[in-house]
């Protein structure tokens, strides 16, 4: 007998070693199973946790952790510079202080509204936007407005940065002395410069330009459907400007292909205004049967197609 179960390696008696061997197989199988199984519920487990954190981070700070400064702290800022930079001789200064104040915390009030020399003109703004924002915290921002005014001295321009608060609930306030701040500084950068445009396909290309450049200022949407490629997003101007003439036109990509980004230098007129101005258009062209305006000022030389 015992020789029997040390042939056996141990198996339970009347078990051969095949059965015994498959049974171990089977267990084996079976614990591993079971591991990735634990792996995997972890695994689940481990996401769930971290989305339920982020979505508790979102609802606990939503308010702060959102886009800010977002777009309804700009038109307040806007608003603000509006009411701040616009004055008239004959309003009454208190009346000023308070439409002034109105948009400001309580500690600002008798401070935050400026005040006038005897018999000053009037000043009045007469286009607002937001040239910039810096994020102090998740509650507080600086939002700089560039203000185009007119004065005594004809126009003028102001740059003015705004300390904006909101609250819990999204109330926005002004909530320090506002100040003047510097335009932006200019850049150095000139015109991008391309190729000539040669080529057997250069008078072909030239022609289509031409004419899809004539229909796109003068407003001819049908002339358009024909000259712009199928399943391109082109549409025309309002209308009422005529091409006077194509200045020049260089590529801006590859010199050869069934594929070409443009620059197009033009001068027209506008019939409205009376004005020339020399204008310059990015067009990209496709040849298929013959050649066709893909897109107009498409960033990135995508977009015209879909």
């Amino acid at each position: 007998m015992r020789t029997s179960l040390g042939r056996a390696g141990g198996a339970c008696p009347g078990m051969s070693p095949t059965t015994s061997r498959e049974l171990l197989a089977r267990v084996g199988r079976l614990l591993l199973w079971l591991a990735v199984l634990v792996v995997i519920v972890r695994g689940i487990a481990s996401v769930a946790n971290a989305q339920r954190r982020a979505a508790e981070r979102r609802g606990a700070h939503g308010a702060q952790t959102a886009a800010w400064p977002d777009d309804a702290a700009r038109a307040f800022a806007v608003q603000f510079v509006t009411a701040y930079l616009t004055h008239a001789p004959s309003e009454d200064v208190g009346v000023y202080a308070r439409r002034v104040e109105a948009f400001a915390s309580g500690e600002l009030a008798g401070q935050l509204a400026p005040t006038f020399d005897r018999g000053a003109p009037a000043q009045s703004v007469q286009a607002a936007a937001v040239a910039g924002t810096a994020r102090l915290d998740g509650r507080h921002a600086l939002i700089t407005v560039a203000v185009a005014l007119t004065n005594r001295d004809g126009r003028a321009t102001r740059w003015l940065s705004v300390p904006i608060a909101r609250d819990a609930s999204g109330g926005l306030v002004v909530d320090d002395l506002p100040s003047f701040a510097a335009a932006p500084r200019r850049a150095s950068a000139g015109p991008v410069e391309g190729d000539p445009l040669v080529g057997a396909d250069s008078g072909a290309i030239t022609d289509v330009v031409t004419r899809f450049l004539r229909a796109y200022l003068v407003g001819d949407a049908g002339a358009l459907a024909y000259l712009a490629a199928p399943g391109a997003r082109v549409g025309a101007t309002a209308g009422g400007i005529r091409l006077n003439g194509i200045d020049a036109i260089t590529s801006a990509g590859p010199t050869a292909g069934a594929e070409r980004r443009l620059l197009v230098t033009v001068h027209a007129r506008d019939a409205a205004s009376g004005a020339t101005c020399g204008l310059r258009y990015g067009i990209e062209v496709v040849r298929r049967d013959r050649w066709y305006v893909a897109a107009v000022n498409a960033p990135d030389g995508g977009g015209g197609l879909r």
